[in-house]
């Protein structure tokens, strides 16, 4: 038998600038004046301060913020996330998901149409997984996220079912935040064109794209949801932290985003403005190569555990914007543990420990790599907290660490980096599945024991024994301590008086019922 779940009960689970001087130059007329079309007259201004640009709007091309904070307006999902973090449902209605774990059945909506004027049905879900999966010219980045997807198979004109290689209790999550279905027909008639005048069925539609400039979107007229829409919604990509503050204060942009603990101090002293903050889904950690060298003994990892004061690095360093952790991630997390502290700061301890690992002082020598120019100051201290307990550091900054040396298998025995992960998912399983899984990615840690405990976490449906798996697992990797658990970062936006919006914690920006107050 088979037991239905309906999605509305699921539950998935100091820096001195003058900012005078950086003005765009282009007027304030993108968000202090309505604007023609239909929706609700209103024109939203939304910056993304993220350097790197879309380079496509196929909504299943990439998964970086800048993509995804478009798509995310311009798409659909078979599901979606509210603003407390539970699934909900969006192009499908409801599913059910068979004994074995695998067999899920998904009943559509038949009352949507794409921007394009074609009906939404099966074979536009159908294609979706297809292209994703096997489209070469795509390149995907959506692929690994569907790699344990089986089979798609139409069993209706607005029915679904998606069979798994193995059960995996975060894959309605990952449709929810992950994969945006795309109309088969636009597809095929647009080709690899598909990307620069891309096709949803969202609240919003394309209407241009200025590259290295800004993304505009134009309210749906047709759009199946409820929500009151701006008519417009500009994206742009002033990537220079001074000029994106300014123009916030100018009026020029509604939104900033990814603003810094120091700018939010000068955005807080200016009128009309305001500073918004929610804990978000990013971790900060340091990782190490735990299968050799030093790293190798868990009495090592666990010093630098201790060396490391993270109340001071997230009260002084970061203003309070971050929450120091003892586990992988943050409590918006599902699967977060409430029991789970951060190591305490006791440098007394960490120089125990490496005396009992065999290391005296200065005997142990790591070279710290940088590649996040971000993080360079909560690196040098870092470095000095080591320092400070008798471990050698030397330091080079190598921007392609992560893709050229730590994905190819290729980390030295004595390096460590900060390394940050943005849960997309909302979900424990996928930072667990790229950094300490022996089954997909873990390069650097794994043992029979913690892949079992995530394997069964990631096999089990119910949420309450999936949370208690999670929770015996955090407090083993507490102890086995795999890196040195650093914090969780809150995500800060800089927002005009003018709108109502409110950020969430997983960072996604959704702007259909964004209004005005004046």
């Amino acid at each position: 038998m088979s037991s239905k779940k309906m999605l509305a009960t699921v539950s998935i689970a100091a820096l001195s600038l003058s900012l005078a001087a950086c003005s765009t130059g282009r007027g304030t007329e993108g968000t202090g004046q309505n604007v023609e079309g239909c929706g609700n007259g209103e024109g939203l201004v939304v910056n993304l301060s993220n350097p790197t640009q879309p380079v496509s709007l196929d909504g299943n091309y990439d998964t970086l913020i800048p993509f995804q904070q478009i798509n995310r307006n311009l798409y659909d999902g078979l599901f979606k996330l509210d603003n407390d973090m539970q699934v909900q449902p969006s192009l499908a209605t409801e599913f059910t998901l068979d004994d074995d774990g695998i067999t899920y059945h998904f009943m559509l909506r038949d009352d949507v149409t794409f921007h394009d004027g074609s009906s939404f049905t099966a074979d536009d879900v159908v294609s979706t997984f297809e292209r994703i999966a096997t489209d070469e010219e795509l390149s995907s980045r959506q692929r690994n996220y569907i790699s344990n997807v089986e089979q798609v198979t139409k069993t209706d004109a607005h029915e679904v079912q998606i069979t798994l290689k193995q059960p995996d209790a975060s894959f309605i999550s990952t449709l929810a935040t992950s994969i945006y279905i795309t109309p088969a027909q636009a597809v095929e008639e647009k080709g690899a064109a598909f990307g620069q005048s891309p096709v949803g069925s969202g609240p919003f539609k394309f209407a241009s794209w200025n590259q290295g400039d800004s993304v505009v979107l134009t309210a749906n007229c047709d759009y199946w949801g409820s929500e009151t829409i701006p008519s417009q919604v500009e994206f742009r990509f002033i990537s220079e932290p001074a000029t994106q503050i300014s123009s916030l204060q100018s009026g020029e942009i509604d939104i900033a985003t990814g603003v810094t603990p120091d700018l939010a101090n000068v955005i807080e002293g200016s009128p009309d403005v305001a500073v918004k903050s929610v804990e978000g889904n990013q971790a900060i950690w340091l990782a190490f190569n735990t299968l050799e060298g030093p790293f190798a003994d868990a009495k090592v990892r666990q010093a630098v555990n201790y060396a490391i004061d993270k109340e001071a690095i997230t009260d002084s360093l970061l203003d309070g914007y971050a929450t120091p952790l003892g586990q992988l991630y943050g409590s918006s997390i599902f699967g977060h543990s409430q029991n789970v502290d951060p190591y305490p700061y006791n440098p007394d301890r960490a120089k125990e420990l490496l005396a009992e690992a065999g290391y005296e002082d200065g005997e142990l020598s790591v070279e710290f790599v940088l590649y996040y120019d971000y993080l360079n100051t909560v690196q040098q201290n870092v470095a000095s907290y080591l320092e400070a307990v008798g471990i050698k550091v030397t330091s080079r900054t190598d921007p392609n660490f992560f893709s050229d040396t730590w994905l190819q298998n290729k980390m030295g025995s004595g390096q460590v980096f900060l390394a940050s992960n943005t849960n997309i998912l909302m979900d424990a399983d996928y930072p667990l599945g790229l950094w300490f899984d022996g089954a997909r990615r873990g390069l650097y840690f794994h043992t029979p024991e913690t892949d079992a405990a995530i394997a069964k976490a990631r096999s089990t449906a119910d949420s309450e024994e999936r949370q208690q798996v999670y929770d015996e697992l955090n407090e083993l990797f507490y102890e086995k301590a795999p890196a040195a658990f650093m914090y969780n970062t809150d995500a800060i936006y800089g927002t005009s008086d003018r709108i109502n919006w409110e950020p969430r914690s997983d960072g996604a920006i959704y702007l259909a019922d964004v209004t005005k107050t004046r």
